[in-house]
């Protein structure tokens, strides 16, 4: 009996505490799917809901384009009242004057730059002064109504439907663009949460490996102590050597279950939850098996068809040659044509019947010209286009090197995928191995032909390979995910998630 006093057993109370957080955890688990995780980061991801912010700002920013080219209307009613002193041979007269007025013109540019106005404006007035008042003479009242109709059009600067369609065009293509960023953005969240859920699973996954070995060594450990204070065919040194492989077990359990928690919070970052309530996700289900992995030409090819990231770019080129289109226009003459065409009559309701236009025939006018505009020493115009230009240049290289890139890291990721899938299956052939070992080891142990320190390193050497098998197959997966990302193709892995709860 005094053998069992002198062996430690300070790691028994931290058992007792890691069993009761581990029963306390498991009744408050929030279980997931890989699905549901990925679904849930749809509607609550910060940073998806951003995106798609942005990309509702993109279209109503392509939609006021769109409005500036609808016509416009304008009017406006009139009214004055005018006192002024006249002289003349009877002296000084106060005369007085009324009129009120009306206009109203439509005005609209087609898409070749034709400015295009079309109006109308009615006026009556009343005069009278002192001297006439006295006879209660007023003239008046008298009418005066005109419509007309103008054009001008560009000849160079603003002129076709490149300069006056490129604002739509290059809000389009930032549409376009800020959309492709948006699905990018749905993608990195989806492997962000697809990384961060099977970490998560993995590090469940090794907390069950460490009970087991735990269990295993807690009954190695009664064995051994049953033989040396019972039987007396054991020895203290085996009950210590249990004793202290169990000690080791129960510290790798604590820290495995530290970082299943630490997993558990980096997934529910990624899914939008404070991490008082992430603490409790848990991970459900086993890797999935995704299918052969497809030629390295045929990812690349995809690639360049369907990455989010290489569409978000191009579209991005497009918005720049618009703006350069733009610049370019600014940096020409301005040389206009334009004409007005009006027609007017003016009538009267007193006895100034002379007022009244012969026969009632209206009166005709026509105005036309062109109008120039000519910068001397270049402008402001000119450095803008020089410099949109060679914004151009720079997004086009930079969209050669981004593509090139992902051409390379593709080929990478896919030579990495390979290795991983040897990985897993050496993995599983040595953690077999490793299990039969273990398994031999304890017989010899009871046979009396091995040491507990044989048994302690087969234990030892089995959990590391049960490990290893684990993350070998999450790594495979997350490579996985991570190639089609690159690919453009992990949206269509959970289209139906993404679509149906991030709209």
């Amino acid at each position: 009996m005094t053998l069992s006093r002198s062996v430690p057993r300070p790691w028994l109370a931290s058992l007792a505490v890691i069993a009761a957080c581990s029963l306390s955890s498991a009744a408050r688990a929030e279980t997931l799917t890989a699905e549901q995780a990925v679904g849930r980061a749809a509607s609550q991801n910060p940073s998806l809901r951003a995106a798609l912010l942005e990309a509702t700002a993109a279209r109503q920013a392509v939609a006021a384009e769109q409005g500036a080219r609808r016509p416009t209307l304008s009017a406006s009613v009139t009214g004055q009242y005018t006192e002024a002193f006249r002289g003349g041979g009877a002296g000084l007269a106060r005369s007085d004057s009324t009129s009120v007025a009306a206009n109203a013109a439509l005005r609209y540019t087609t898409d070749i730059g034709t400015g295009l106005e079309v109006g109308a404006s009615a006026d009556s007035g009343w005069q009278s002064d002192d001297r006439r008042a006295l006879d209660g003479a007023i003239a008046g009242p008298t009418y005066r109504a005109e419509a007309y109709v103008s054009a001008r059009q560009p000849l160079l600067r603003g002129a076709g439907t490149d300069a006056v369609l490129a604002p739509v065009a290059q809000a389009e293509a930032t549409a376009v663009a800020v959309e492709r960023e948006r699905e990018l953005a749905a993608s990195q969240t989806a492997l962000d949460v697809l990384d961060a859920y099977w970490e998560l699973w993995y590090a469940e996954q090794a907390i069950g490996v460490q009970e087991q070995a735990l269990a295993a060594a807690q009954r190695q450990l009664a064995d051994a102590r049953a033989r040396a204070e019972t039987l007396g065919t054991g020895t203290r040194v085996d009950v210590l050597q249990f004793s202290t492989s169990a000690g080791s077990i129960a510290d790798a359990l604590s820290q495995a279950r530290a970082a299943r928690s630490a997993r558990a919070i980096a997934l529910g970052r990624a899914l939008g939850m404070d991490p008082a309530r992430a603490a409790s996700l848990a991970a459900t289900g086993a890797p999935p098996s995704l299918g052969a992995l497809p030629p390295a030409a045929a990812l690349v090819k995809a690639a360049s068809e369907r990455s989010q990231e290489l569409a978000a770019m191009r579209a991005d080129l497009e918005a720049l040659r618009a703006r350069v289109g733009v610049a370019e226009d600014a940096d020409q003459v301005r040389l206009d044509v334009f004409t007005t065409a009006s027609v007017g009559t003016l009538w009267a309701d007193d006895s100034l019947s002379g007022l009244a236009l012969p026969g009632g025939r209206p009166a005709f006018s026509v105005l036309g010209g062109l109008d120039l505009e000519l910068p001397f020493g270049g402008g402001r115009a000119s450095a803008d286009a020089a410099r949109a230009r060679t914004q151009l240049a720079a997004a086009e290289a930079r969209y050669r090197a981004r593509a090139d890139a992902i051409t390379a890291e593709i080929t990478s990721l896919r030579v990495s995928l390979e290795a991983a899938a040897d990985q897993v299956a050496i993995a599983t052939e040595t953690a077999r191995l490793a299990n039969e070992l273990a398994e031999a080891e304890r017989q010899r142990l009871l046979l009396g032909t091995s040491t507990s320190a044989d048994v302690v390193k087969a234990e030892q050497t089995l959990r590391e390979a049960e490990l290893r098998k684990l993350r070998a197959a999450v790594t495979e997966l997350t490579s996985r995910f991570q190639l089609e990302h690159a690919t453009g193709a992990l949206l269509d892995r959970f289209a139906s998630v993404l679509s149906r709860r991030s709209s």
